[in-house]
């Protein structure tokens, strides 16, 4: 018997997600980056769309990512009062931890803070490289991919993280030893790029199924016309797999949007329907997933009316 607090959970268990592997990518920083776009389609992760980064290898499984976020708050307090009055952000930021297991250039850059033009090849196929006094530092733009898969369909879904700007804070020591990795653990400190902190977003073929009872969607209008000038009849409106009760061909925007809002899988509050009374109406579902369609099988009287939808 399912009970009223679980009813109010609506618990997802395909919204728990984890970081079954982890991707680390980054690249010198350039004022104003931004992630790649587009990043997924219908099979995954676009190809070539990750091609500028290059890789940090293998990440140590026990140490993970970390993502911390860094804010501070400026607490206003009333004479004699015990609880802030009002808060003012001071700062807001965050840091990057994880610990590469593999000797590759970009991580020896980041970690010792190295210049591009440090790494010397030796004669013997090897590499060699200085560090400087006083070298200014460097920054960097990373990407992190995270991958889950669907339990239900077997489809990928991922987790992602575009840090345009971040500098390196603290490396950690680098241990010698017969059982573990010898690179050290990388932190990285987040800064400011223009107006812009950070990207981020989950995606994937995994994800398109659930968004929507995760409370996700994009908001995205679709006009609809009706043609042949009718005089009478219905037409309806479909999505995700739902459709309404039939419309009339001269409804209102409020009618319409009364219409599609009766829908259990869209609900008050998440359509915004405008235009004239017979349309065209633009309509915007919120937090909804699935391509919506239209049928004007009820439409009568005009010649041969139909009812069209396309995006806005």
């Amino acid at each position: 018997m399912t009970t009223q607090t679980q009813l109010y959970k609506d618990a997802q268990n395909l919204g728990v997600l984890v970081a079954q592997d982890i991707a680390i990518l980054a690249k010198p920083y350039v004022k104003g980056a931004l992630a790649p776009d587009p990043l997924f389609d219908a099979n995954g992760i676009v190809a070539n769309s990750l091609a500028s980064y290059a890789s940090c290898g293998e990440i140590e499984q026990k140490a993970g990512v970390k993502i911390t976020p860094d804010v501070k708050y400026n607490d206003i307090m009333g004479y004699g009062s015990r609880a802030p009055r009002r808060r003012l952000l001071q700062s807001e930021g965050l840091g990057l931890d994880f610990t590469p297991q593999e000797v590759r250039r970009i991580v020896k850059e980041m970690n010792g803070n190295l210049q591009a033009g440090a790494f010397e090849a030796t004669t013997t196929g090897g590499v060699r490289w200085k560090k400087t006094a006083g070298s200014m530092p460097r920054y960097w733009s990373v990407f992190l991919l995270a991958e889950d898969i669907n339990d239900e369909t077997l489809e990928p879904i991922y987790q992602w993280w575009h840090f345009p700007k971040l500098g390196l804070d603290k490396p950690g020591a680098q241990s010698l030893t017969m059982d573990a990795a010898s690179e050290s653990p990388t932190t990285l400190t987040l800064l400011q790029d223009g107006d812009n902190l950070y990207e981020a977003g989950i995606d994937g073929p995994g994800f398109a199924s659930i968004a929507a009872a995760l409370g996700f969607g994009a908001d995205t209008a679709y006009v609809v016309t009706i043609s042949g000038t009718p005089t009478g009849g219905t037409w309806t409106y479909t999505i995700g797999g739902q459709t309404t009760a039939g419309i009339p061909y001269n409804a209102t925007a409020t009618a319409v949007r009364s219409a599609i809002e009766a829908l259990s899988n869209v609900g008050a509050g998440n359509v915004l329907v405008t235009g004239s009374a017979g349309g065209p109406w633009t309509i915007t579902l919120s937090g909804v997933s699935g391509v919506p369609t239209v049928s004007g099988a009820g439409l009568t009287g005009g010649t041969s009316p139909t009812v069209t939808i396309a995006p806005a």
